[in-house]
């Protein structure tokens, strides 16, 4: 007698009510953290607690810990929403032109930064976080994946290679934050608009130390 095999279960689906508390968590961590980059382009970030995010949102802080356990898991999450934000600028970017293509990645990266100067300031100055390494979030892992294979691919068009991908990705993106952090700080003369001028003419030379042919 043979048996008959056993079909796979369906797998159960989440309840309606499951699914709209889970929506309306979503919706309340992203009003938290669109709360707190309010408070940080007015006042700076030294002015985000979870008091102030509490009183602007007209909660009670206690309501708050059960999206975020603290402040820097707040900034954490931040920090992981910009590179998301700058990997969808570096992705359009990388469709322009091959000739063009160098120096629309540099605005893509400027633009972003002072689209969202807030929001570049806390990328780039959260303490603790990995990069470079295996624990790199997986956000930022894929802003610089997205800006090596642009930068690989104006290499090709040129009939060259980068002669150390890593390095290339590592060299002219400090460049560009080079160029942003000091342009935010008011450090060059002239002004943002002069140094953006400055970034571009500097990074085609930059790049063309990378290649080799």
């Amino acid at each position: 007698m043979t048996t008959k095999p056993e079909l796979a279960q369906p797998k159960s689906q989440p309840s309606a009510s499951r699914q709209r508390r889970e929506r309306e968590r979503q919706q309340m961590r992203a009003r938290l953290l669109e709360a707190a980059r309010d408070i940080a382009a007015e006042e700076g970030w030294n002015a985000v607690t979870i008091r102030r995010i509490a009183n602007k949102l007209e909660y009670t802080p206690p309501i708050l810990y059960q999206y975020f356990s603290s402040k820097e898991s707040l900034f954490v999450e931040l920090m992981l929403v910009g590179f998301s934000e700058l990997t969808d600028r570096l992705t359009t970017a990388a469709e322009a032109p091959a000739q063009q293509r160098l120096a629309a990645l540099a605005e893509a990266y400027w633009a972003f930064a002072f689209a969202s100067p807030e929001l570049y300031q806390a990328m780039n100055g959260m303490d603790g976080v990995p990069f470079g390494t295996a624990d790199t979030p997986p956000e930022a892992k894929t802003a610089f994946r997205t800006f090596r294979i642009a930068l690989q691919s104006v290499a090709e068009a040129r009939g060259a290679e980068l002669s150390d991908p890593g390095g290339a990705v590592d060299t002219v993106w400090a460049f560009l934050h080079g160029c942003v952090s000091l342009a935010m700080a008011g450090r060059v003369k002239g002004g943002s608009e002069r140094a953006r001028a400055l970034m571009l003419n500097a990074v085609e030379p930059l790049f063309a130390a990378q290649l080799s042919h």
